[in-house]
């Protein structure tokens, strides 16, 4: 289903951008605070929420703009950073981490689709980060 049909349409969003953010901090051993709170926070970290970002616009399909709002970054910032993490998948290693988290981000959108749908009152949001793994 496209995203542009959800009812629900902002909300799907702001979730799809928090999966892909989690998606990488678990990867990464990174504390979500840690990613959200630093403004830069050195290499590592600019990593981890430029991979959050690509990770949105490649395997959630939102737009720049949409993430950028997400993100509370610039629409540039956000290109930037697809650039950056399409450019390191040159790397074999790279390219196989980003998969593997690019697998892990389809299950769970696809399992917080499930559920919005099978859903007659509106999804919040603390239900999909509160069921068990």
């Amino acid at each position: 289903m496209p995203l542009s049909d959800d009812a629900y349409c902002d909300r799907s969003r702001r979730v799809i951008a928090r999966l892909a953010k989690e998606v990488v901090c678990e990867t990464h051993g990174i504390a979500h605070s840690e990613l959200l709170d630093a403004p830069r926070g050195g290499s590592r970290l600019a990593l981890a929420r430029q991979t959050a970002a690509y990770l949105a616009h490649v395997v959630g399909q939102l737009t720049l703009n949409e993430i950028a709002a997400c993100f509370n970054k610039s629409r540039t910032t956000i290109s930037h950073a697809c650039i950056s993490i399409e450019d390191r998948r040159d790397s074999p290693i790279f390219d196989l981490e980003l998969e593997y988290m690019e697998k892990r981000l389809r299950e769970r959108i696809a399992d917080f689709r499930r559920g919005f749908s099978n859903r007659k009152k509106p999804l919040d949001p603390a239900d999909i980060f509160s069921r068990p793994r």
